[in-house]
């Protein structure tokens, strides 16, 4: 509404996994992985988890290597930016949720949410997504709240539930 850019990145290896789609994947066989974060401006510390996602990445591992060659990422930061710039705690320029907006959002009013889920769709024509996690960060959850959707033959609760299985530091 205001202008202000909701800048995106895509983290991938160019050459991909040199799979021709065998494993379900696009026609070089990656999937999609979307991590957004922000959505609520003052949940400051999604920003922090997105670093900490956007080092790794882009690092030099081979855990980080791998998973550039099998998956394409798409990374947008801050869903909500005139509402961080602007000192909102919940709301965009709107004054309405923009978490509350992803079902039918509008073009003029909710435009970050808007334009992010049609970038999400088209890259889904060459790559099925795979997993999206929406990174939160509040007083009412144990250090860490994320909202996650696995492809449609999951639960949206699957990767929480495996989390808190295999992590004494994570709870569901």
């Amino acid at each position: 509404m205001g202008g202000l850019k909701c800048e995106y990145l895509i983290v991938t290896d160019r050459h991909g996994a040199g799979d021709t789609g065998a494993t379900g994947g696009g026609a070089d066989g990656r999937k999609l992985v979307v991590f957004t974060a922000r959505v609520h401006p003052g949940e400051a510390v999604s920003s922090w988890m997105m670093k900490g996602i956007l080092d790794f990445l882009t690092g030099d591992s081979k855990h980080a290597s791998m998973l550039r060659e099998h998956f394409v990422f798409l990374i947008v930061p801050m869903l909500n930016p005139e509402g961080v710039v602007y000192g909102n705690y919940r709301c965009c320029e709107a004054g309405c949720d923009l978490n509350r907006k992803y079902l039918t959002p509008s073009k003029t009013f909710n435009p970050t949410i808007y334009y992010t889920k049609k970038l999400v769709r088209k890259m889904c024509h060459d790559h099925p997504l795979a997993l999206y996690v929406d990174f939160h960060g509040h007083s009412g959850a144990y250090l860490l709240h994320i909202d996650t959707v696995i492809d449609r033959t999951c639960s949206p609760t699957a990767t929480p539930t495996a989390t808190s299985r295999n992590h004494t530091d994570f709870s569901r």
